[in-house]
């Protein structure tokens, strides 16, 4: 995630020309005051979206649901060309219960925090290192090439991330429940025996 003043810093030196899309997706995840939501730069920015996805800590990702923020004017250019089935009733119907319940962002958030402290004491613990994280996923330096670590962890009914080319080394962890991260933990510490 990219802190808000190197955000804000990036929209005001671009052009009102070129529109810009912040993806918000794990926005509510961070835990710090430096990744604050660029929503409130909207107003002095026309050429702002800013996006927002139920897939994360709502829990819905298999319905494919989201939202634009924006100055009125670009969501109707947006509103434009967008076909009238582009999402289904059911995730509209869930989003919006979503919406409603007041605690469902702030307990996610909560226990993601603690889950995603559990799994860093244990890495600290192991003595590996990992990209902070103010997401639901954690990337881990495994110290050597990861897709046998991948494959042999899918051997023992452990799905990790995908292999990221850039970082050949890293593991992309995601943050479930504490008994999932448990059962990763546990077959992370035998395939690396």
């Amino acid at each position: 995630m990219t802190p808000k003043n190197e955000l804000a810093d990036f929209i005001s030196k671009t052009s009102p020309q070129t529109m810009i899309l912040v993806d918000e997706a794990y926005f509510h995840y961070a835990d710090s005051p430096d990744y604050e939501s660029v929503i409130p730069l909207i107003k002095d920015h026309p050429n702002l979206i800013v996006a927002r996805t139920f897939s994360k800590i709502y829990g819905m990702a298999g319905l494919r649901c989201g939202y634009a923020v924006a100055q009125p004017e670009t969501i109707t250019q947006l509103s434009s060309h967008q076909s009238w089935d582009s999402v289904n009733i059911m995730a509209v119907a869930a989003a919006g219960a979503s919406l409603n319940d007041p605690d469902q962002v702030t307990n996610g958030r909560r226990l993601n925090q603690e889950t995603r402290s559990f799994v860093t004491t244990q890495l600290d613990a192991m003595d590996f290192k990992y990209i902070p994280s103010q997401a639901n996923f954690v990337m881990i330096d495994v110290k050597r090439p990861v897709l046998p670590l991948i494959k042999a962890l899918k051997e023992r009914n452990v799905q990790v991330g995908r292999l990221f080319p850039a970082l050949p080394n890293h593991m992309r962890l995601t943050v479930g429940k504490k008994s999932e991260m448990e059962a990763f933990l546990s077959a992370f510490r035998q395939v690396l025996a």
